[in-house]
């Protein structure tokens, strides 16, 4: 039941990236890593059109925006699973800061971001083009609590695991997931498993409506480690030799649930040099 983190054992799933750097605070850092994660649904039948706005329009105009320093990454990825019609999001775009996130750009600096990323269009022009090709489902923005692990780079493969934390047991489900999840993915990168982990909370929105607060995000460098994930079981005896795993994980689904699991693929990724 606990042999791997892989897709067949996802109820027990509490790993996470955030989605680039997987690294705790760096030394001084006061503000936690944050993204802005923006969940876009393609029109139908503009898939094709909307693939070649990204490569043509949305990654070049990111990475002269990461060139002048307006984030610290930027990284596009396509759904696997949930897909189709009914999966609520077609693509997730997503900016990555050092610190908090930045304001949302105005028109004015909007149109001198696609100036100088030299596009053969006017701002009013890519915006009624993007328009046109898809539309905005919803913004969240994640504070990345913890994490280990490797950047994530084009063509890898990211499973987000959202959690309704239960009220007044935030604090309780992050000291579990560094505690027990952590020395695990520790283990096995110790051991030659490529991949990342880390653990999130949402900062925005709030609120009793809304269905998670808290994301753990698997990544993996191809379709093959995300199939076999990490051999948890394993190394269960050799981490937490003096702790039982079904107590352990008896302890998690008190404290949380699972609200969704979706899996993507990294289309592009830009990092400001």
């Amino acid at each position: 039941m606990f042999e791997s983190i892989r897709p067949s054992a996802l109820v027990f799933v509490a790993a996470t990236i955030a989605v680039v750097p997987c690294t705790a605070l760096a030394q001084g850092q006061t503000e936690p890593p944050t993204v802005r994660d923006n969940c876009v649904k393609v029109e139908p039948g503009k898939g094709a059109e909307f693939e070649a706005y990204l490569k043509d329009v949305t990654v070049p105009l990111a990475r002269s925006r990461a060139e002048s320093g307006e984030f610290a990454w930027f990284l596009v990825a396509s759904s696997v699973v949930p897909s189709g019609s009914s999966a609520p999001c077609d693509y997730r775009i997503v900016y990555g800061y050092k610190g908090l996130p930045a304001e949302p750009l105005s028109n004015d600096a909007l149109a001198a971001a696609v100036k100088r990323a030299k596009l053969p269009m006017t701002a009013d022009q890519m915006l009624a083009k993007r328009n046109a090709l898809s539309h905005l489902v919803k913004v969240e923005i994640w504070s990345q609590v913890d994490g280990i692990g490797p950047d994530t780079e084009k063509d890898n493969y990211v499973r987000l695991n959202h959690y309704q934390v239960k009220q007044g047991e935030f604090s309780e489900w992050l000291r579990l997931e560094k505690s027990i999840w952590k020395p695990l993915m520790e283990a096995w990168l110790k051991a030659g498993g490529k991949g990342a982990w880390s653990v999130n909370a949402l900062e925005m929105p709030g609120g009793d409506s809304t269905p998670y607060n808290g994301l753990t995000v698997d990544l993996f460098p191809d379709w093959t480690g995300l199939m076999h994930g990490v051999p948890a079981n394993q190394l269960w005896t050799k981490v937490h030799p003096d702790v039982d795993i079904t107590a352990a994980f008896n302890r998690l689904e008190k404290v949380r649930s699972i609200h969704d699991v979706e899996v993507y693929k990294v289309v592009d990724i830009v990092k400001a040099k």
